[in-house]
């Protein structure tokens, strides 16, 4: 058999893959690694005190809101670069924008608190604050980027540096929402540049190592 009786062969019949199954196969990852993230935070260092108090829930909601928005941002963007043709359609740089934001609400803090605030405000409960919250939420995005690389081989991206790292930046908002329900820390600073950094570093990991595992 000839080289172009075979290649008549093999793309007899072929179809398209499906971009609801994409899109599932996609949740399917997050879920699978945000349940993980979630259930290594709970053998580990376990939820923080006092988080059911009126006080620490309010701002519980507004990490989640700021975790959850870099999910919601980059989910999108991912479906759209495994599927080559659409990579060109996607505007990665929107990821971006809840980190923005969240730094945009953190020099207002600043700028509504005293000079001697400053301070607690960027260390948070303690001195290790800082350093246990990039640790943790890089820790616990582990899985998740795992998983999201596996549901991302089942498509055909082509991008593979910008795919990593979008895949990674998700990975990190799904570990930073498991971070949320251990992190002592309530100050907009604090969650802006120490979850922002943790959750772009993440990305980096993600860009270094997509090239490598998402090749087809």
């Amino acid at each position: 058999m000839n080289t172009n009786r075979l290649i008549d062969l093999l793309s007899t019949n072929l179809e398209p893959v499906s971009h609801d199954r994409l899109r599932r196969t996609l949740i399917l990852g997050m879920v699978t690694g945000g349940t993980a993230a979630f259930a290594v935070m709970l053998a580990t260092v376990g939820p923080r005190a006092g988080l059911l108090s009126t006080t620490h829930l309010e701002w519980s909601g507004i990490k989640l809101l700021f975790s959850l928005s870099v999910v919601g941002m980059g989910s999108p963007l991912l479906i759209r670069l495994m599927q080559p043709g659409l990579e060109k359609e996607t505007h990665w740089a929107l990821v971006w924008l809840p980190f923005m934001v969240a730094m945009v609400a953190a020099l207002l803090a600043f700028l509504f608190c005293g000079h001697q605030e400053w301070r607690e405000m960027l260390l948070g409960a303690s001195t290790v604050s800082p350093a246990r919250c990039l640790l943790l939420i890089v820790f616990f995005s582990a899985i998740p980027l795992a998983a999201l690389f596996w549901a991302i081989r089942e498509g055909a991206p082509t991008r593979l540096k910008l795919c990593g790292t979008i895949a990674g930046v998700v990975a990190g908002g799904l570990g930073a929402t498991a971070y949320v329900l251990t992190c002592r820390s309530d100050t907009m600073p604090f969650i802006a540049i120490w979850y922002g950094t943790a959750m772009a570093f993440c990305g980096f990991l993600g860009a270094q190592i997509g090239p490598r595992l998402l090749r087809w």
